[in-house]
């Protein structure tokens, strides 16, 4: 369970005021298909009590139709902001660009701590991705994940030092490619599971290693989890 707690208005807008100066990423969940998700977006501005505008459409993103219901999760530091919404007729900003308008939340907004949001946990489905432990190449199941660390699952037994080195490579569900290297900081064994062996791992990113695809898929499930 997730500790929350509900925005009354005058700290909602001082939330929503704040993602926009500091142009925290926000994302789109549409809950009538298929939970399709449109990430990388950003509080363009708002007008309290009546409506707000989202930016950062990409081109190849479709833009959804007018009534359909989403969740706007929105993160700003170690803070995550949901609530529920709908969407009307987008607009075009000064630029020509497409701007999602979303209709005042009827209901109050919940925040939560990002902390506390599970992400890839077991009731989520996990991904498959290929590990390289020394000379060996494994496959394992993704099973949580942080912006720092990921949990991996394997089938077969194991004997892994504490502080080996490893490289992961998974095909996230956007169909980037995360490729990292980490660190085992954790080994346990759990009896009676189909992947009894679960290795804890530090990510220590390359300099110039491309992050947004995990901050993606981190940010689409904790869409997924914001309103459990």
């Amino acid at each position: 369970m997730t500790n929350e707690s509900t925005l009354s208005a005058p700290v909602l807008e001082q939330f929503l005021i704040q993602a926009r100066l500091t142009k925290a990423v926000a994302s789109l969940r549409l809950q009538k298909a298929n939970s399709r998700l449109l990430g990388d977006l950003r509080v363009h501005s708002f007008r309290a009590g009546t409506t707000l505008w989202l930016s950062g459409l990409h081109a190849r993103d479709l833009v959804p139709s007018e009534g359909t219901p989403v969740t706007l999760t929105v993160l700003l530091g170690d803070e995550v902001l949901s609530l529920e919404s709908t969407l009307m007729a987008p607009v075009q900003d000064d630029d020509g660009h497409t701007l999602l308008h979303l209709s005042w939340p009827q209901e109050p907004a919940q925040l939560h701590r990002r902390r506390d949001m599970r992400v890839a946990g077991p009731d989520q489905s996990p991904l498959k991705v290929r590990v390289r432990l020394g000379d060996r190449q494994l496959d394992a199941l993704l099973v949580n994940l942080t912006e720092t660390g990921v949990g991996l699952a394997f089938e077969e037994p194991l004997l892994v030092d504490l502080h080996a080195a490893v490289e992961i490579d998974a095909e996230l569900p956007d169909g980037a490619i995360l490729h990292c290297p980490g660190e085992v900081r954790h080994l346990n064994f759990l009896e009676g599971q189909d992947y009894p062996t679960r290795l804890g791992i530090v990510l220590h990113p390359l300099p110039g290693t491309d992050l947004e695809p995990i901050h993606r898929f981190i940010q689409a499930r904790r869409t997924d989890r914001s309103h459990i």
